[in-house]
Formats: C-alpha cells, structure tokens, sequence
C-alpha cells in the first residue's frame, strides 16, 4: 500500500485544489461564526468549544463524504483507475491505500478545524466576552466527533460500494439527510416498528450512542448495514470489477 501516493494524487488535481480552498474557507468562516460570535448571542456572554463545534460539523459533514467519495471513486469515474492498476498491479493494495489517504486527508482537517475552534473560542471569550468555556470539550468527543466518525465511515462504505463519485456523493450525503427526516417521521407516528427500522439505519446516533458508552447490539446493527456490509461488498467488486 502507498498512502502518501494516493495523497498527492488526489492533492495535485485542479478540483481538489478548489474543494480545498472552499473547505477551507468555510471551515474558518463557520469557526469564527461560531466562537466570535456567541458571546453576543448567548446569556453570560462566554463562548463555548461545545457550540463552536456544531457550528463547524455543519460544513464538515459536506466535505467529509466528498473528499472519502473523490478519493475512493474518483478514478473509476473519470477512467485513470486502469492506467493505476497497470502500474499498480495488487487491486487490493490500491483499495486499503486509498481509505488509509482518505482517512489521513479528513483526520488532518477535522484536527485542523478542531484547533480553529479552539481558537476563536477563546478569542470570542477572554477578548470579546465574559470568559470562555472548555470544560464541555468531552462532550465535543461523544457527540461532534463520534457523528463525524460515522460519517467517514459511511461515506468511504459508499465510495467503495458504488465507485462511482455521483452515486457514492448522493448516497454519502443524502441518505444520512433522509434518515434524519425520517427519525423525527418516526418519532410522531409512535410506531416501535417504525422507530426501531429507522434506528437501525441511523448510524450517526448509533455512534453517539456508543461513544457514550451506552450501545448494546442493536446499535451494531447500522454499523453492520451502513458500513460493513457494503464496503465488503465493495472490496469485492473491486477485486472483480472489468476495468475499461
């Protein structure tokens, strides 16, 4: 496996270089909306990391599936993936590096957006307000983070299946949508069924769930259906699949 090779392709493309500079621009604009802003907002007038990262989970949860999808899909829809695998010859190889630099490009973001939030929390705070608040920050790991791990996961699962950058976006970033609309269907109708069905396709609140330490099976049962069973089905595919 060659991670770092898979990085720089990736990083040298011209769309790459634009999604960047807009993830990054959003990202400090989200991060400065979120940590300078609260104390104007919110009573007491401090700023807390808590809220500076939901405000930054709402581009982040964009931009992670289109980098995991790109990265994982890219090539097989835009036709390079055959020249990857003549010089390249182990499918499988090609496979596990490419989520290893999906995994190490969001990782990097997602640590970079967590120090900005870090940042103009304290900025918008001890400068601008009344004090700011870290003491929240394990709630920022149980909730933020576990649902932006489960994204990832999701979003590499569906670039893998699909391999296909259209499908593996509209699957990454609409499935998870439809699932939240439905999780509050479900609620108001008062079905168990309904709301146990829908449960056990909504792995953002399964991962919160576990991260809280309080899952049992049935929270498995996303992990299972949203993310395990399709990338091995992926994995397969990509061993198989004709190239050309």
């Amino acid at each position: 496996m060659r991670p770092a090779l898979d990085i720089r392709a990736h990083l040298d493309t011209r769309g790459t270089a634009i999604l960047l500079s807009i993830s990054l621009i959003l990202i400090v604009a989200f991060a400065a909306l979120g940590g300078l802003l609260q104390p104007a907002v919110v009573p007491g007038g401090s700023s807390d990391v808590n809220f500076t990262v939901i405000a930054l989970s709402l581009p982040l949860t964009l931009i992670i599936p289109i980098i995991a999808v790109m990265i994982t899909a890219g090539e097989w829809s835009d036709g390079s993936i055959q020249n990857t695998f003549l010089q390249r010859p182990g499918r499988a190889g090609v496979l596990g590096s490419k989520v290893l630099a999906a995994i190490a490009v969001i990782a990097a973001l997602v640590v970079m957006s967590l120090a900005l939030a870090a940042l103009t929390t304290w900025i918008g705070g001890e400068l601008l307000g009344e004090g700011a608040v870290f003491d929240t920050f394990d709630t920022v790991l149980t909730t933020q983070l576990a649902t932006l791990a489960a994204t990832l996961l999701f979003s590499l699962a569906m670039g893998v299946a699909l391999q296909s950058t259209v499908l593996g976006l509209l699957a990454a970033i609409g499935f998870p949508f439809v699932i939240g609309t439905a999780s509050g269907v479900a609620t108001i109708t008062g079905s168990e069924t309904v709301v146990d069905v829908v449960r056990a396709l909504d792995l953002q609140t399964a991962a919160v769930t576990f991260a809280d330490g309080d899952a049992g099976a049935f929270e498995l049962l996303p992990l299972l259906l949203l993310v395990i069973l399709p990338a091995a089905y992926g994995a397969w595919r990509w061993n198989h699949r004709e190239v050309g």
